[in-house]
């Protein structure tokens, strides 16, 4: 039994969705679960075929054949969102959500592209997911059980959660989304964060597990972390820079430039480290912080420049870096411990 909890250290972007899927392959997992706030925040992974896979609302687990995936009752829902990724990726009869779930309408989303502040000053995605979950506080939003384009999709999904992770041979991946600095109540930066929290903690409240099936919190650091919309960034590089370096990166939602930064800060690093508790590390886009490291896939092929990070990195969360990302596709990832037997 087993339940494997993925969150980002820092601002996001970080390839959570991929070493979720890598995750799922990796333990045959039964389920792939998404926490998080709900559709603010993309995912995407680039198949061995160059396909390439972007979605907000389901995590991408189902990438693995064996893996069906749900929707945690804490996550906002989008039906419109959810009924494009079903049936884009072919998922009828493989995915679920909580029929608690609240849901985001279209007057929640034109709510927020007409809020200056928001668009102005937060900068938001404006998915409608803060006015969304506003009404869900305020107890008047709609839930999944009551939209019946919905009702073939909604189960008790806390329920199937906690019994995958209980059974014998079966695990759970729990998709976090976003990262720990851009939570509510945590982030330093606010207003500059997102309308929910993003730890492990608030990860599995989000699915409702209970923290005794937890195995392990895998926390995703990014070699060289970036951050959307407003906010600070230590060691921000000028956009030029990371066009002529061949490192830019946009947004899987938006398509906004991801503001980039030389490294990593060790300090917020170990913050991150202590609020989520992490048993692994999966160190991700090596490839953008050392280019020798594109496209490797043996551990043979990890740098000096890279192996002097990982020490950098494990002295800082007090956790073994057990997976390294080194490109764009879901098989660019290194594993550095044994893969599990059965």
């Amino acid at each position: 039994m087993s339940a494997i909890i993925v969150v980002d250290a820092l601002w996001g972007d970080s390839g959570k969705g991929k070493t979720c899927a890598h995750l799922t392959r990796r333990h045959d997992a039964a389920l792939n679960v998404r926490a998080g706030v709900g559709t603010n925040a993309g995912a995407s992974v680039t198949l061995a075929d160059g396909t390439l896979i972007k979605a907000r609302q389901l995590p991408i687990g189902w990438v693995h054949p064996g893996t069906r995936v749900a929707v945690g009752p804490g996550v906002l829902v989008d039906p419109v969102v959810f009924a494009d990724e079903v049936a884009r990726f072919g998922l009828e009869g493989r995915a679920v959500i909580d029929g608690r779930c609240a849901v985001i309408t279209p007057e929640h989303v034109r709510a927020e592209r007409a809020d200056r502040h928001l668009t102005d000053t937060v900068g938001s995605t404006c998915t409608g997911n803060g006015y969304a979950r506003a009404d869900f506080v305020l107890r008047r939003a709609t839930q999944a059980k009551d939209v019946p384009a919905l009702a073939p999709y909604v189960t008790d999904v806390a329920r199937e959660v906690n019994a995958v992770a209980a059974a014998d041979g079966q695990t759970v991946v729990v998709a976090g989304s976003q990262g720990t600095m851009l939570s509510l109540a945590f982030s330093p930066d606010y207003p500059y964060t997102t309308s929910g929290n993003c730890t492990a903690a608030a990860a599995m409240d989000d699915v409702g597990l209970n923290w005794r099936h937890v195995t392990d919190v895998v926390l995703v650091v990014k070699a060289m972390p970036t951050r959307v919309g407003a906010g600070p960034l230590p060691g921000e590089m000028p956009a030029a820079e990371a066009q002529a370096r061949g490192i830019a990166e946009y947004g899987v939602h938006t398509g906004r430039t991801r503001r980039k930064a030389e490294g990593l800060d060790f300090e917020l690093l170990r913050y991150a480290a202590m609020l989520n508790g992490p048993t692994q590390i999966a160190l991700t886009f090596c490839d953008h912080y050392d280019p020798a490291m594109r496209g490797a896939r043996g551990a043979g092929a990890v740098t000096d420049r890279v192996r002097a990070l990982i020490g950098r990195v494990e002295e800082a969360t007090g956790a073994p870096v057990t997976m390294l990302d080194t490109g764009p596709r879901l098989d660019d990832m290194i594993d550095l411990v044994p893969a599990p037997v059965g």
